[in-house]
């Protein structure tokens, strides 16, 4: 593995553009993937692992095969000083294994019959990778974001997606009008607000695109016109709304307990 020293150097400085400009991810159209779950997501889903970046005195059975087989399908190895790899690392205490991962090209659907999520404004990164996580788990294929959303493929919503960013299909910047063509079906929004209570929502059988909108404002105007219903969780009233993460989750699960019960 080839030893870095120097924050000057170019591969190290394009680096610390992904790890520091969440929107570089579009940019380079690569990402960066620490710890072990993740490197072993990558190489589970075949992912492009351009390099494998090692944290100078980073040990252990787990790491050194993730490295074995990483190098051997063709990555580029380097070992970091400790001070570089930290700083960019998405997390405070991670494992000192990070790959940078090319980010795949996907294309739109079109007219598409299935389930899928639309992320309206929501800039958290936690956030939104918590949401690509419930949707893979959901069976969700496509994810669609709109422009003002965190990048879904940044280092900071990876590690909230825990490897889901290789089970989904993604599709970014996408704006709230082209949503009409893009599934065959009724797009339904969560309104915290002024939604019909979930519970009592009769759900289209048919495919069913989710809008979950920024975590204060809601829903946009632009959102809401593409919108053929809306819903809402019924809360206690102590409580002003739910997490956006939360709400997706439990929108998608109802949606999947429905279609189980229905069998």
């Amino acid at each position: 593995m080839k030893a870095i020293s120097s924050a000057a150097n170019p591969s190290y400085r394009s680096w610390l553009r992904l790890a520091t400009h969440p929107r570089e991810t579009r940019a380079q159209r690569r990402t960066l993937a620490e710890g072990v779950h993740l490197a072993e997501a990558a190489l589970a889903a075949r992912a492009a692992v351009e390099a494998v970046l090692l944290r100078r005195g980073a040990r252990g059975r787990d790491v050194e095969g993730l490295v074995d087989a990483a190098l051997a399908a063709g990555a580029a190895g380097f070992e970091l000083e400790a001070a570089l790899y930290d700083r960019i690392s998405p997390a405070e205490h991670g494992a000192g294994l990070m790959f940078v991962v090319a980010v795949p090209m996907q294309e739109l659907p079109s007219r598409a019959r299935r389930d899928m999520v639309f992320l309206d404004g929501v800039q958290d990164p936690g956030n939104a990778g918590t949401v690509l996580r419930s949707a893979a788990a959901a069976g969700i294929v496509d994810v669609l974001a709109g422009p003002t959303t965190a990048a879904l493929w940044a280092p900071k919503t990876m590690r909230a997606g825990q490897g889901a960013q290789f089970r989904l299909r993604l599709h970014q910047p996408v704006s709230p009008e082209q949503l009409p063509q893009l599934l065959d079906g009724d797009w339904i929004g969560a309104d915290a607000r002024d939604g019909e209570p979930l519970w009592q929502a009769s759900l289209p059988a048919g495919p069913v695109g989710w809008i979950f909108g920024a975590e204060g404002a809601g829903l946009s105007a632009q959102a809401r016109a593409v919108c053929t219903r809306r819903v809402s969780i019924p809360i206690d009233s102590a409580v002003e709304s739910l997490n956006v993460a939360a709400a997706a989750a439990v929108c998608l699960f109802e949606r999947r307990r429905r279609a189980f019960t229905s069998r």
